[in-house]
């Protein structure tokens, strides 16, 4: 069945809900009112009803599980407030279950389960919203607040499309804003969604929203500074690649290349595999850096290849097993060496 949502029976009918409606649950998922919904349905009770609704005026409730993992979940397993929606089309998948596209009508609340066999059947209330004083000074300021951040955030985030922001801009209605927001915003848990839901108060959506849109926005901000960092450490590295290639293609025009670049590579290998210590390691890197500058035929370039050499030398990773005794020491020196303190004293200044 195709329907249209712009048709003027569907507006009709959106107009006059039904006391009673069969539930559709579902998992993982909140439908917020005018969001419109992709669902796969699979259950054989769902698949039923769905062929059931489809006869008649399209209408039914979408209340979601309180845990995903119940396969044939009863009215303890679902929450108490839902959304009222429309059968927009029904397609079957190879897989042999439909596959949905529903629109959300209005928050409902279930009064009373009337039917539980074939598919749950419940007496049911509108949650219409509360009346609020949207031009207050501390309205206004809580919805610009809102947007502001939910705009920063779709700028961030690569699972949102830029067109939101202009649609988020032009609804007007506090409400329906909240619930776009709540319906699009990344990492929203179902948890909190389903408060969103339940919240018959606007200002009290827009409040809740407010904080999770900050969280949302830190965590986004953060990971926008830690890829400028990797971007530019990046690029930093690319500038030192192309520097070298250039080098290297001067050292060879001026016949510097072969011989100098291996010795500049072997102390790049012999200074990472010594074990040097962080400071003696940026001291020789910034020592190595100056010789592969310098011209084999200049003064300082014998000077600062041998003390590279002697740096990487040193046992950096050797420690001793003998211990070090000044008294043994003292004992060993006076038992070899006859007659040393007499000795000593011959070399002291005579006092006048």
């Amino acid at each position: 069945m195709k329907r249209d949502f712009e048709d003027e029976d569907i507006q009709q009918k959106v107009q006059t809900i039904p006391e009673q409606l069969p539930i559709l649950p579902v998992r993982d998922a909140v439908i917020f009112p005018n969001a419109v919904i992709p669902l796969t349905v699979g259950r054989e009770s769902s698949v039923k009803l769905i062929n059931d609704v489809q006869q008649g005026d399209g209408m039914l409730v979408v209340l979601t599980q309180r845990d995903k993992r119940v396969d044939s979940p009863g009215p303890p397993d679902l929450y108490d407030i839902g959304t009222v929606s429309m059968v927009h089309r029904v397609m079957k998948t190879p897989e042999g279950n439909l596959f949905v596209i529903i629109m959300g009508v209005s928050r409902a609340r279930m009064q009373e389960f009337l039917q539980y066999e074939p598919y749950l059947r419940a007496k049911i209330a509108v949650v219409a919203d509360e009346k609020e004083d949207e031009n207050s000074v501390d309205f206004q300021a809580l919805r610009r607040t809102v947007l502001s951040q939910f705009e920063r955030i779709i700028k961030l985030s690569p699972q949102l499309p830029d067109d939101l922001q202009t649609i988020v801009i032009n609804i007007e209605d506090a409400g329906r804003l909240a619930d776009y927001i709540a319906t699009n915003l990344p990492n929203l848990s179902i948890v909190s969604k389903q408060f969103v839901l339940e919240q018959a108060s606007v200002r009290k959506r827009l409040e809740y929203l407010n904080t999770e849109l900050a969280k949302e926005l830190e965590v986004l901000e953060l990971r926008s500074k830690i890829q400028s960092q990797v971007q530019e450490e990046v690029g930093k590295s690319q500038r030192e690649y192309f520097l070298r290639e250039q080098l290297r293609a001067i050292q060879r025009e001026l016949g510097e290349s072969d011989d100098t670049q291996r010795e500049i590579e072997e102390l790049r290998k012999k200074i990472e595999a010594a074990g040097l210590t962080e400071e003696a390691k940026k001291e020789a890197e910034r020592e190595l850096g100056r010789l592969a500058r310098m011209s084999p035929a200049a003064a300082e370039y014998t000077v600062t290849r041998t003390y590279l050499d002697w740096l990487v030398t040193l046992p950096w990773n050797v420690l001793t097993t003998e211990k070090v005794d000044i008294i043994k020491a003292r004992e060993v020196l006076d038992r070899d060496h006859y007659d040393l303190e007499k000795t000593f004293s011959n070399f002291l200044p005579c006092s006048s």
